[in-house]
């Protein structure tokens, strides 16, 4: 405002509004027309708008007096943005980019806003700063998936409970899951893929598959120690014979998901990460649980043994026969 403008009893608030009506109108009046409400808005005419629009805008003041808005504020001219947008009432700003794959990805974009200040200058200016779009939907997708696993899980363990009668052998049985994890993970790094959220969807249904090979080849050992034989060599043996059976198992959904992983075509390209949590998992514990589960067996075994309980139906060591003998 000038100090000939502020004489005058203009503000700031007085001037924005006359300059918002005579560009955007302002309603003069209202009625009815049929079935219809008709509104009458004043406004300059489009043809007059132009760049020095402003120079000729006369304002009134709350006396009434007109004046040119010239002499009743300053000019200075700035890059303003296009459009004010707001949410829950607050002015928003919103820099959006597209991100070129081939170079980076939106994590390392992210991480690097980060780490080179941009919260530092929020917090100068006093602004509040949010991370939107893809970085909010994977933060919500990965909470619900969070969520879901944590169900998925329980649920297994009570099944596995329920079917073995046991509170450690689902435990067991279990184990292998983080070994699918480790294969995901190398075969992302083979094929030169980041880790997204469809390999995350596809590293819970995996924790469902590899299950299988644990189902098998722990019932095998289950009933050998039943049939008296030591755990040890229970363990051993059960590996033995559920030997093609394991690889058997995996070997049908690994041929069945293999051909995908070279497909080029675009609409596959979003499946390929899913493809590849699921063969690589797949191929890590076919060969791991061979070894980690019967290893996890023996030492529970083991552990029951410290304790004094028997590992099978007449101790560790396996069947133990009594004879009577019958005094004269």
């Amino acid at each position: 405002m000038t100090p000939q403008g502020k004489a005058l009893g203009f503000t700031t608030t007085t001037v924005g509004r006359q300059v918002r009506h005579a560009f955007e109108g302002a309603i003069a009046r209202r009625f009815a027309r049929g079935d219809e409400e008709v509104t009458v808005r004043v406004r300059y005419p489009r043809e007059e708008v132009d760049s020095g629009v402003l120079g000729r805008i006369y304002i009134r003041s709350p006396e009434g007096v007109e004046a040119p808005l010239g002499e009743v504020v300053r000019f200075r001219e700035k890059q303003g943005f296009a459009r004010i947008k707001r949410e829950d009432g607050q002015r928003r700003v919103a820099v959006t980019a597209e991100i070129d794959v081939g170079v980076t990805n939106g994590n390392e974009v992210l991480n690097a806003l980060r780490r080179d200040g941009v919260l530092r200058i929020a917090e100068k200016y006093g602004a509040a700063i949010a991370f939107s779009g893809k970085a909010e939907e994977q933060e919500q997708t990965l909470a619900d998936m969070k969520l879901g696993a944590a169900f998925g899980f329980v649920a297994i363990y009570i099944i596995l409970a329920w079917v073995f009668s046991s509170y450690a052998r689902p435990v067991v049985v279990m184990a292998i899951i983080p070994l699918s994890f480790v294969g995901a993970t190398v075969g992302h790094w083979i094929f030169g893929y980041d880790m997204s959220v469809l390999s995350l969807i596809a590293l819970v249904g995996l924790a469902g598959i590899v299950v299988n090979d644990s189902i098998i080849l722990v019932t095998t050992i289950d009933e050998r120690i039943r049939n008296g034989e030591h755990f040890l060599d229970a363990a051993v043996n059960g590996a033995c014979d559920r030997l093609r059976a394991v690889i058997l198992t995996s070997l049908t959904t690994i041929g069945g998901l293999t051909p995908l992983l070279f497909e080029t075509s675009f609409q596959a390209q979003f499946l390929i990460p899913m493809a590849i949590t699921l063969v690589f998992g797949l191929m890590a514990t076919t060969f791991l649980v061979l070894l980690v589960i019967p290893s996890l067996i023996a030492a529970q075994g083991d552990v029951g043994r410290l304790f004094g309980r028997k590992d099978g139906p007449d101790g560790p060591d396996g069947p133990v026969r009594l004879e009577s003998a019958t005094a004269e």
